[in-house]
């Protein structure tokens, strides 16, 4: 009985001890939560401070550029050199005065004054108010002294006569190596707190010595973020940046300092108000500008969190406590059930070992039916290639007939000079027939770049060298046959393109047009070029009967020809050729009859010269 009992006892502390166990662990969880989105929204925070730090340094570095170019500009007038020279000319003075205070009220700067080269104020934008800068000397103040060394000259400091915080802009008047004297801009500072105040964040701006002088917190103004030495204070005062400041250390604790640069801090008492802090510099004019994001923004949607995570972990708990206990209720029904079960699970693997069995045949067969696809599709493409070799085999014997006909004609002729020691014509005729046999192995060269791949690569062509090509090898032919030729192509025409591809072309289109002559009355053959923007479009235009209309579908298939001694090849070659060129080549009839075809084809530009160097 005691045995029992105690092992009750163990069972109700073992339960008591899980529940605690897993309060704890519901409560770790929730917290890690809230810190896990805390974190999230310290990074968005950090992100739009940072967007708005940015915003307010650019309007400070504009709100400089707009001032910093007029101390340079007054320091080239010629009053305020004369009256540096002349500093006891009453009416000189005069008229200074009333300028400064005329560019001071157009510029919208706070004061504009001139000192002499011993820090005496001649003239000033306030000559009229109580108290004025005139007679004062500031030669004190860093801004005099940069200015006197011949640089121009940046400062920010308190007013010792007005009181009012400022920017200065100072620059040398006369000779930078022997200044006459300095002439001084001073803006507004206030205006770039007011432009912050009630954006719900505060900004602060420090000094290179750590001393606020810009806040939305007039508290912290004058406030420095640690101690500073006896030395550095006794500099301030020196040069009277602060006057009457205490510049006493503020509580400024930082806390943490984040992966990405910005830091948590502590401003104030122990236990005081907790910021979010990001900041940059201004090398402008060396300041520190921080921008700080209270974090108690964050506050009420960090234990948002943590209460949500916790409300959300106790009903999974209470969940799964539900489906335990359902669980055990159903556990003696379900041992009923086993049996069945496992039958069906047999049969089922069964009918997967089956299915599997039947989707491995399948996978066989369409294996193999892809190999046979396969090897037929690699079949037709060498199919497709012995094709075009034959087609361009048959093309190069009809290209070479010309050049044949030609060099029969040249070796005549140079046979017939021989006989009469004209080795003059002789020689030349010999020379024709070398070229000849040189275009000869050119064109046959193409059945070379037909069978490969083309590289691409465009020359620089001119179209007229192309004609005279063209024109050597079929000139005695036209002669012959009583044709008359018109060309119209300039000498500045060119193309990018093949030199050797183009004349092939040409031949093919003009010996074309005169076969197409064999029996007009009026035999004429125009061949003209235009440039259209970026493109180029060549013409050869014939005066036979044109081509019929059910003929002009079909005039660039392979072996199309309603010749009896042609094969149908050269249109159907001359257009692969436009093609590989980038260009096009179509054929239609004249107006007034004959067929006209026309190849155009990409001008070359300078551009294009260019981009092909670099990329060679």
């Amino acid at each position: 009985m005691a045995f029992s009992n105690w092992a009750a006892d163990v069972a109700r502390a073992s339960r008591s001890a899980g529940w605690w166990l897993l309060a704890t662990l519901i409560l770790a969880l929730s917290w890690f939560a809230g810190s896990l989105q805390r974190d999230v929204l310290l990074g968005e925070i950090e992100r739009k401070a940072r967007q708005e730090l940015d915003l307010y340094v650019s309007h400070l570095v504009g709100q400089f550029d707009r001032f910093a170019y007029l101390p340079p500009l007054l320091a080239d007038d010629f009053r305020l050199h004369s009256l540096l020279i002349a500093p006891s000319n009453a009416e000189q003075r005069d008229q200074v005065n009333r300028f400064l205070g005329h560019v001071n009220a157009i510029a919208g700067s706070l004061d504009v004054y001139l000192m002499d080269a011993s820090g005496v104020t001649q003239a000033a934008s306030n000559w009229q108010d109580e108290p004025t800068f005139v007679g004062r000397n500031f030669g004190f103040r860093p801004y005099f002294t940069a200015a006197m060394q011949g640089r121009a000259g940046r400062y920010y400091a308190l007013g010792t006569t007005s009181g009012r915080r400022g920017y200065y802009f100072s620059y040398p008047v006369g000779d930078s190596d022997d200044p006459l004297g300095v002439v001084v801009v001073k803006i507004d500072i206030d205006t770039l707190e007011n432009v912050w105040r009630d954006k719900g964040s505060e900004l602060v701006v420090t000094d290179p010595d750590g001393v606020i002088f810009v806040s939305t917190r007039p508290e912290w103004r004058y406030r420095t973020v640690g101690p500073l030495s006896a030395a550095t204070i006794a500099r301030i005062r020196a040069s009277r940046r602060y006057p009457d400041a205490v510049l006493s250390p503020i509580s400024y604790r930082e806390q943490r300092r984040l992966a990405s640069g910005a830091r948590l801090l502590q401003i104030g008492a122990p236990g005081g108000a907790g910021y979010i802090a990001v900041a940059t510099d201004m090398p402008e004019a060396d300041w520190r500008v921080q921008l700080l994001v209270s974090q108690q923004v964050i506050a009420p949607q960090v234990w948002q969190t943590r209460l949500f995570a916790m409300s959300l972990l106790v009903l999974l708990a209470t969940t799964a406590w539900l489906y335990a206990a359902r669980r055990r209720r159903r556990r003696e029904r379900d041992q009923e059930r086993r049996v069945a079960m496992e039958e069906a699970l047999v049969e089922l693997e069964n009918r997967v070992d089956r299915r599997t069995s039947d989707l491995t045949e399948a996978n066989r067969l369409l294996r193999h039916e892809v190999e046979e696809h396969e090897r037929t599709r690699d079949e037709l493409i060498q199919a497709a290639k012995l094709a075009a070799l034959g087609q361009m085999s048959a093309g190069i014997n009809h290209e070479l007939n010309q050049p044949l006909a030609a060099m029969r004609t040249y070796a005549d002729n140079a046979r017939a000079y021989l006989e009469r020691e004209n080795l003059e014509q002789a020689g030349w005729n010999l020379q024709q027939i070398s070229e000849l046999t040189s275009r000869m192995a050119q064109i046959s060269g193409q059945l070379k770049v037909f069978s490969r791949k083309s590289s691409g690569q465009r020359l620089r062509v001119p179209l007229q060298s192309c004609l005279d090509g063209a024109l050597r090898i079929l000139r005695t032919r036209i002669e012959h046959s009583g044709i008359e030729l018109v060309v119209d192509v300039a000498d500045d025409l060119y193309v990018a393109g093949d030199m050797v591809q183009l004349e092939q072309v040409l031949v093919n289109l003009i010996g074309n047009a005169c076969d197409a002559l064999g029996d007009a009355e009026i035999k004429r053959i125009e061949v003209t070029a235009r440039r259209d923007g970026e493109r180029v479009h060549m013409q050869v235009a014939d005066s036979g009967r044109g081509i019929p209309a059910a003929n002009l579908a079909h005039v660039f298939d392979p072996f199309f020809t309603t010749s009896d001694g042609g094969l149908g090849l050269g249109l159907s070659i001359s257009h692969t050729i436009a093609q590989r060129l980038g260009g096009t080549l179509t054929a239609d009839n004249a107006a007034d009859g004959g067929a006209v075809f026309t190849l155009t084809l990409a001008a070359w530009q300078q551009e294009r010269r260019q981009a092909g160097r670099g990329e060679r």
